[in-house]
């Protein structure tokens, strides 16, 4: 059994689902659960139109923040060296979010799930980019079938994390919180 994978004619045995269409007359096929799934040109048209916004928008915020970082005034007595503790400090204050979980443990484990969640996510969104443009990065067996259970791992604790803070946030309502934002909730 064969399925057309970039451009290329390539055994997938076991698959359900697979395409039984001849390279270069149908658009690219993407097995997704074991579904066979093909976009239209209208579709990657769309979608890529909707990426372009996305990506202009978001470059337009960026370039607002940046533009308002280079007008700031030089910190007299900022030194960049020495860099191992910089980096140490990276490390375990964003990348292992240890001063929001020391700040206020359940609060800040829910928040550091969600940032590691994100990251983890981060290569499954390029492979569904990728995918959609007709370039699958990972298969859904081997090392990308471990990855995409890792993801799902995560998948399960951002939301249970976001659900915990949802709570949090428009129920148990801490004073030191603020005003409810209610846009806060849609994001």
């Amino acid at each position: 059994e064969r399925h057309q994978l970039h451009g290329a004619w390539r055994s997938q045995p076991g698959a359900r689902g697979h395409c039984k269409t001849p390279p270069r007359r149908s658009p690219p096929c993407y097995i997704l659960g074991g579904i066979c799934m093909r976009l239209s040109g209208f579709e990657t048209a769309v979608f890529l139109v909707l990426l372009a916004v996305s990506v202009f928008v978001s470059g337009r915020r960026l370039m607002a923040v940046l533009r308002r970082i280079r007008r700031s005034k030089p910190d007299a007595d900022f030194r960049l060296r020495p860099l191992l503790p910089r980096v140490r400090k990276f490390a375990w204050e964003v990348l292992l979010q240890a001063k929001v979980i020391r700040e206020r443990r359940w609060p800040g484990v829910a928040h550091a799930f969600v940032f590691w969640g994100f990251c983890a996510f981060a290569l499954a969104t390029i492979d569904h980019v990728s995918e959609a443009l007709g370039w699958p990065l990972l298969s859904p067996h081997g090392w990308g079938g471990l990855y995409f259970g890792f993801a799902a791992v995560f998948a399960l604790a951002v939301a249970v994390s976001i659900a915990g803070l949802a709570v949090r946030r428009f129920v148990v309502r801490p004073k030191w919180l603020g005003k409810v934002s209610y846009e806060s909730g849609l994001i």
